[in-house]
């Protein structure tokens, strides 16, 4: 039995069919029935966070949805779900925000009915041992001290601890063994079975599912496993104070970040605009403010060289309040004159407030019901976890059209959110490495100050000077009214090489799949020049980041009307991807093309760029350990990749005519291929290969590159030091598998399969080696690799790698219990790599990376399930056991350990510290 049903508003092309209802328990349900799922795809959004926790056990509400992972009545073993869900070709995860937690995951259609059980068990029943209360607040104060030194929670606690005390916002989150051993771990299971009691209740759960399966059939599932669950309602909330006092407000906070970094953030405290859904006044404000135009805030700071780029909008948000952010990336001459912007910002925001708005909302509209009607498929766990918070937030008509409504436009409504912006509501923040500060935050040890600001500071920006620079943005030129589908033409092949030459190729297929006025444009440029060494590497980094910048100014109406550009830099040249509406975008790319060969105009943006570029070198050597290996990893098996450290002093040096010399060597000798995929007909695509051949015409041309790695396989262990500030000892073993066929790219995938869960709960849960910890399929240009990276605030880096070889060992010589789930781990993969795609873009990607391949059959799924089809679980075994032995097996130990040093001699290995020898000696294959 179910109470009430109503009809959701969708748009006319949507194929799907959704239906809510209310379990007789009152659990909130939505049910999509999508004929194109992969998979089944479900969220649960319940509504507690942090704002719920006690605050002598803060920390609460996150511990409590750890321990939902740590058994349940009915599936008491630790991570049994998890578990269950990646032996079955699926993932799971889940979040605590402030006043929400989401549970989500992914699983095969068959297995849905028993994932659904788990779920219903996992959310409503767990266990609560105190053992394993205390494994999960060790956990979670790794965690802390993981991101001990992560400059965004820096941030936000600064933020948190200058907000109103009385506001559950103010409170630390997280949690630590400090805040979370407070209480006896007696106490703490008393707290946890208390606020599951309080909050995990029916009718403070909502549920998503999306699946193949009919809605009546998979409600029927729904109820038959979440039936059980008694009805409860959730306590009366309590109404929340101000999020700010008054004292708080018109205030400058200053901050030191750890890494090089110089901002000014602007935030102005709103209410909640939860309720104006159908008006988005603040879409209107945030695209207005944002417009990266030659005449807009950031066009107005670049060219005086005060800011290098700027977002709009984001900010901490609640059910009864909102933070809008104007957050400005800073030049050093930009921190000197923060009143100056500022003025500038507010004369912005009068422009906004006196200009007529009605045009905005037409353009908005049209965007946005374009963006609804055509929209390329999001990942489903994603659009599940939006449904069923906006189940939370909507009438029950508009949980699905509520991002895309806008059906009221109303000027006074954004007219009254203009008056919360306010240089006396405001809050400004100015991040600085060399920021005056006199206090330090108390659980990140952040330095900071604030003051009020002054009141004729206040005075000018109330009554800002006008400059007529700044302009509101005109009219979007690449809006378009027609998103027709062009013709189908007779018998559409997958794709065609319409052009073969010894210097360009082109391919071109016509989508006849998903029904949509979109498409993707892949050029690609392999250049001669780039093969030439780190410097090259480094200036035309630069010089993809210059293009990138005056792209920005030039084009930020084309993204705004739905036509996206990428242009970045690859090892062997750099690539442009167009995509979104087909309509103009072919134009789009060639203009851009265009753009790449002619535009010299580097002084406007060399100084501001190379300085960036430069920060962004310099920040990658502060980064986490783990993160720092995997970049070393890259550099050391990608000939033409190269480490942040090798780069960062020639970023330093670069000279605009470094700049003009390397374009100019790039592009004189060159291979272009290109692939154009989606709405367009084959006429269409032959006008645009003809204009892409004759630019290719006036320069030398040459055959694709080779992408070679490093041969790992065959030769002694290889062990790589890599010094690093950071306390945590980590550690990256690679095992490169023998060959690079499709045989070992299976193996190494349905090895990292099963192990992955495995090795999480053994590393995390049983052996408490740390936070970060985990395993992953690590292809280098299609050879198949696995790598195991732990990270530990406790153990040495040795003891960790000891531990990673002991557990492969156990794990070859105990894996035939393995054997049962042989075929679903297989369905996995299938599942994984022959699926249908889920949106155009996938596919267009999925194409473009066999062409990059060399794969011109494009027939790696037939292959894939033929191969699959094949392989026996001994075959598994004998691979696992190669990795355990290293037979064949190419191993790379890359770590990280400030306190001690490890001896190669002690791991039978051989030390690897010069990265340029190692490329030069070490045999490559392709």
């Amino acid at each position: 039995m179910t109470i009430g049903s109503t009809t959701l508003l969708t748009h006319s092309l949507d194929n799907r069919q959704y239906q809510f209802c209310q379990l007789n328990n009152g659990l909130r349900v939505l049910v999509v029935e999508d004929p194109n799922a992969e998979a089944s795809s479900v969220a649960a959004t319940v509504a507690n966070g942090h704002f719920s926790d006690p605050t002598d056990c803060l920390g609460l509400s996150h511990l409590l949805e750890h321990m939902l992972f740590q058994g349940n009545q009915k599936y008491p073993l630790v991570d049994a779900f998890a578990t269950f869900i990646s032996l079955h070709g699926g993932y799971i995860n889940a979040a605590t925000g402030s006043e929400y937690s989401h549970y989500y995951f992914s699983i095969t259609d068959e297995h849905l009915a028993q994932s659904l059980d788990h779920f219903a068990h996992l959310l409503t029943q767990p266990l609560f041992e105190i053992n394993a209360i205390e494994k999960e607040i060790q956990a979670i104060d790794a965690e802390f001290s993981l991101k001990i030194n992560d400059d965004l929670r820096r941030l936000y606690e600064v933020h948190k601890e200058t907000s109103n005390p009385a506001h559950p916002f103010s409170q630390f989150s997280v949690g630590n063994k400090t805040t979370l051993n407070q209480r006896s771990n007696k106490d703490v299971r008393r707290l946890l079975e208390e606020l599951h009691q309080k909050m995990y209740v029916t009718r403070n759960i909502t549920l998503c599912v999306i699946s193949t399966l009919d809605n009546q059939a998979c409600l029927n599932l729904i109820k038959q496993n979440f039936d059980f669950i008694t009805d409860g309602t959730p306590p009366v909330s309590t109404s929340l104070p101000p999020l700010y006092l008054p004292e708080q407000l018109g205030i400058r906070i200053n901050i030191t970040p750890l890494k090089a970094a110089r901002r000014l953030i602007v935030t102005f405290a709103l209410p909640s605009v939860i309720r104006h859904y159908r008006t988005k006044p603040l879409s209107i404000i945030s695209e207005l403010l944002a417009d990266e135009g030659q005449n807009g805030l950031l066009g107005h700071f670049k060219a005086r060289g005060l800011a290098t780029n700027i977002s709009v909008g984001g900010g901490i948000e609640g059910s009864t309040f909102r933070d809008f952010n104007v957050n400005l990336q800073l030049t050093e001459l930009g921190l000197t004159q923060i009143d100056a912007m500022l003025e500038s910002l507010f004369h912005y925001i009068q422009l906004i407030k006196h200009h007529a708005k009605e045009r905005f909302f037409s353009e908005k509209k049209a965007l946005l019901l374009q963006e609804w009607k055509f929209a390329d498929a999001i990942k489903a766990t994603d659009e599940a976890i939006g449904l069923a918070s906006a189940i939370f937030c909507y009438p029950e008509k508009h949980i699905v059209a509520s991002e895309y409504l806008l059906d009221k436009p109303d000027d006074s409504v954004i007219d009254e959110l203009l008056r919360y912006f306010s240089p006396t509501n405001m809050r400004v923040k100015v991040v600085s490495p060399n920021a005056k500060t006199n206090r330090l935050s108390h659980w990140y040890k952040t330095p900071y100050a604030f003051e009020s600001i002054a009141p004729d500071l206040i005075e000018k920006l109330l009554y800002p000077k006008g400059d007529l620079s700044l302009i509101l943005p005109d009219e979007n030129p690449f809006l378009s009214p027609d998103h027709t589908l062009v013709k189908q033409e007779t018998c559409p092949a997958a794709l065609q090489q319409t052009v073969k030459t010894t210097n360009f190729n082109l391919w071109f297929g016509q989508d006849d799949q998903f029904g949509l006025p979109r498409g993707d444009c892949y050029v690609s440029f392999d250049c001669e020049a780039a093969m030439q060494g780190v410097e090259i590497a480094t200036i035309k980094k630069l010089w993809i980041a210059i293009l990138n910048s005056h792209f920005q100014q030039l084009y930020y109406q084309a993204n705004v009307a739905g036509l996206n550009y990428h242009l970045y830099s690859h090892q062997c040249g750099f690539s442009l991807h167009t995509s979104g509406f087909s309509t103009k975008q072919l134009r789009f790319n060639q203009e851009l093309i265009e753009q790449i060969h002619s535009f010299d105009g580097f002084t406007k943006h060399f100084e501001q760029v190379k300085q960036q570029q430069w920060q962004s070198l310099h920040n990658n050597l502060l980064n986490k350990p783990i993160n720092r290996l995997f970049n070393r990893l890259s550099a050391l098996m990608q000939q033409n990749t190269h480490t942040p450290l090798s780069m960062v002093n020639i970023m330093e040096k670069a000279t605009i005519e470094q700049v003009h010399e390397v374009k100019h060597g790039l592009l004189s000798k060159r291979h272009i291929e290109s692939l154009v995929y989606g709405n367009w007909c084959a006429n269409e695509a032959d006008h645009f290969g003809k204009e892409l051949q004759q630019k290719n015409a006036g320069y030398i041309g040459h055959e694709k590159l080779s992408r070679s790695i490093s041969n790992l396989c065959g030769h002694d262990i290889l062990l790589h030091p890599l010094p690093c500030e950071h306390p945590d000892a980590a550690v990256v073993i690679y095992y490169q598998a023998p060959h690079a066929n499709l045989r070992d790219s299976l193996l190494t995938i349905l090895l990292e399969q099963l192990v992955s869960p495995v090795f999480f709960n053994f590393a995390r849960q049983q052996a408490q080696l740390g936070y970060l910890v985990g395993s992953g399929y690590v292809p280098f240009n299609q050879h198949p690799g696995i790598a195991f990276y732990l990270q530990s605030p406790q153990y040495s880096a040795q003891y960790l790698i000891t531990t990673i070889r002991n557990f492969l060992q156990k794990l070859a010589i105990n894996l035939q219990p393995f054997k049962k789930n042989w075929q679903d781990m297989k369905r996995g993969v299938v599942k994984q790599l022959c699926g249908k795609d889920a949106n155009l873009g996938m596919k267009s990607q999925r194409l473009w990376s066999a062409i990059g391949n060399q794969d011109y059959s494009f027939m790696q799924k037939q292959n894939t399930l033929r191969e699959l089809s094949d392989l026996e679980f001994s075959d598994l075994m004998a691979f696992v056991d190669g990795l355990a032995l290293g037979k064949n097996i190419g191993e790379l130990i890359l770590y990280s350990d400030q306190k001690h040093h490890i001896a190669p001699s002690d791991l039978n290995a051989i030390l690897l510290d010069d990265i340029s020898a190692f490329k030069k000696r070490t045999p490559l294959v392709k």
